[in-house]
């Protein structure tokens, strides 16, 4: 009954996994972009009517209906907020995360450089993530 205690000391032996400084930025940067891009096409939405009516009145030759305009904000809306959640998971250390944002980056720059009028900027930034989150895969659970 009268057991001496035994004071276990783990503290040494439990290392606690640290995220590195580049992906902590590239997630940061990722949570704001998409956020960003996903509120905007959200809004859109809600928006196409007017968004159809006035780009018809300024640019007649290339006349998109209502639904075409509803189809592109509404699957830009879902695509961007699949890659937030993606980053998401890759802020947690999770492979799911990844496999979230990949397809979802793929497809939008491939949407986007099919256009005549194409989006350098974002499908290059789409493009970049993608590249500099694969180099942190191995680091992933």
């Amino acid at each position: 009954m009268n057991k001496e205690a035994v004071n276990i000391d783990v503290a040494g032996d439990v290392k606690a996994r640290t995220r590195p400084v580049l992906l902590t930025v590239l997630c940061l940067f990722a949570f704001v972009y998409f956020a960003l891009l996903s509120m905007l096409f959200f809004t859109c939405i809600f928006y196409s009517g007017t968004i159809t009516r006035v780009r018809n009145l300024y640019v007649p030759e290339n006349a998109y209906s209502h639904n075409h305009l509803l189809v592109l904000f509404s699957s830009g809306f879902l695509f961007n907020l699949l890659a937030f959640g993606g980053a998401l998971f890759i802020w947690s250390g999770k492979r799911t995360g990844f496999w979230l944002l990949a397809p979802s980056c793929l497809i939008i720059s491939a949407w986007q450089a099919l256009q005549p009028q194409i989006s350098t900027g974002t499908t290059m930034v789409n493009i970049f993530l993608l590249l500099l989150f694969g180099l942190f895969f191995r680091k992933l659970n």
